[in-house]
């Protein structure tokens, strides 16, 4: 079988079909306008306290900007200033990025943050954030290596609390199929469950580029998802005066 390129407007469509798929019905104007808050450089005009607006302001900025990684990291660190944005946030942007690069190795991405972070000053509020964030991602490897439960990756005495640790554990544990990272992650523990379903799927759909619609299942979702990531698509193209991706 003949391998072939995943297209970034593919990426984009898959993206956007999985937050769809993973927040309330009403949301969609609301996604649309945290999508257009990115894409024009107006983010100091929303109150972005809510943890999955935050995660999805950073899952468009890494799609939007996955061309330039220091434009992703200038972004997220100015969200930082005016919002409850973090280091995760940042994580989460790379993830995205990477994917929408197709250099998104589920085996290597963990050590390759920490390696890449580690070196880094002033990603966090604090240092003591940033390290506990980056130890929080070591341990979802250690217990994705290890071949631990989700039961013993939360609830042992070292269980992952972090909300992007917690994604990136469903995600590489099973980085191939987004049905079961999003099923696994809906029923997590932890009070923030709808953030990491969020999170963990739109990586998921960013790295395989697509999700599958059986029996046309939820059509007006998946449509309306094609919509979005195209319209994306379009502004990205306009901004880098990129050639046309298909």
């Amino acid at each position: 079988m003949f391998l072939t390129q995943i297209s970034l407007k593919s990426r984009f469509r898959a993206i956007f079909t999985s937050i769809l798929l993973t927040v309330p019905p009403n949301f969609i104007d609301h996604l649309e306008s945290l999508i257009n808050c990115v894409t024009t450089d107006s983010l100091y005009n929303l109150d972005l306290a809510n943890e999955i607006d935050l995660s999805i302001v950073a899952i468009a900025i890494g799609a939007y900007w996955h061309q330039d990684l220091q434009e992703v990291r200038s972004r997220i660190l100015g969200l930082q200033s005016h919002s409850n944005a973090d280091i995760q946030e940042l994580v989460l942007a790379y993830a995205i990025a990477l994917a929408c690069r197709d250099e998104l190795n589920p085996r290597s991405f963990v050590s390759q943050i920490c390696h890449d972070f580690r070196k880094r000053r002033a990603l966090s509020h604090d240092h003591q954030s940033q390290q506990h964030c980056l130890d929080q991602l070591q341990l979802a490897q250690e217990f994705v290596d290890q071949g631990a439960s989700a039961i013993t990756a939360h609830r042992s005495d070292r269980g992952l609390s972090d909300a992007i640790a917690s994604s990136l554990y469903y995600f590489l544990s099973t980085p191939h199929n987004w049905s079961v990272i999003s099923d696994r992650a809906q029923r997590s523990w932890l009070s923030n469950h709808q953030q990491i379903t969020v999170q963990s799927g739109a990586i998921s759909a960013a790295y395989l580029g697509e999700i599958a619609n059986p029996d046309q299942h939820n059509q007006e979702i998946f449509t309306k998802g094609k919509v979005i990531g195209d319209r994306l698509w379009a502004e990205w193209a306009g901004v880098f005066d990129a050639k046309l991706d298909n």
